[in-house]
């Protein structure tokens, strides 16, 4: 005796539509991952950032400006000593300085799926608020950091070849 076949259409009547159900899921989503007080958090945000409160001549001056102007005491130095050495000197930083952009693209296009900033807990770190002085700016994924340090380590050690390959070399 065959088996009596189900009927099909009572099984779809009790199972709902799928893609009903995706927007369900959707929906219920963005409703939880959309802040409810979004002026609030930004308030926040403003009063726990150091840099809001920070003097404007402080907030617009380069971050090394100790560096910056040593290097242009030492540069002047090297003019006035024997300057015919200065073209050789900026032959060699315009040398460094695309070896150092060349190593930061030899990196992305070898390994696209692991760059740094993809390990970061905020997809577009960017735009995010800055977070308060005692937490850091951009969080890594709960375990995810050895993998973010191998892969800072990585484009850094890249960077560094391609800079003493082409300073070297050249």
């Amino acid at each position: 005796m065959p088996d009596p076949k189900p009927d099909t259409a009572t099984d779809t009547a009790q199972q709902p539509d799928p893609l009903t159900r995706i927007e369900e899921m959707l929906a219920a989503l963005l409703q939880s991952a959309i802040p409810k007080n979004t002026a609030a958090t930004l308030e926040e945000f403003a009063e726990l950032s150091p840099s809001a409160k920070a003097p404007l001549l402080r907030r617009l001056a380069p971050r090394m400006l100790a560096c910056l102007l040593l290097a242009v005491a030492l540069a002047a130095g090297v003019a006035l000593l024997s300057p015919q050495q200065v073209t050789v000197a900026l032959y060699k930083l315009a040398l460094v300085t695309m070896a150092g952009y060349l190593g930061y693209w030899l990196d992305r296009w070898c390994f696209p799926y692991a760059r740094p900033d993809s390990f970061l807990v905020a997809a577009d770190w960017r735009a995010e608020p800055k977070q308060a002085s005692d937490q850091a700016n951009h969080p890594v994924a709960q375990g995810c950091e050895q993998i973010y340090a191998a892969a800072m380590l990585r484009r850094g050690l890249i960077m560094l070849g391609t800079m003493l390959a082409l300073g070297l070399g050249l």
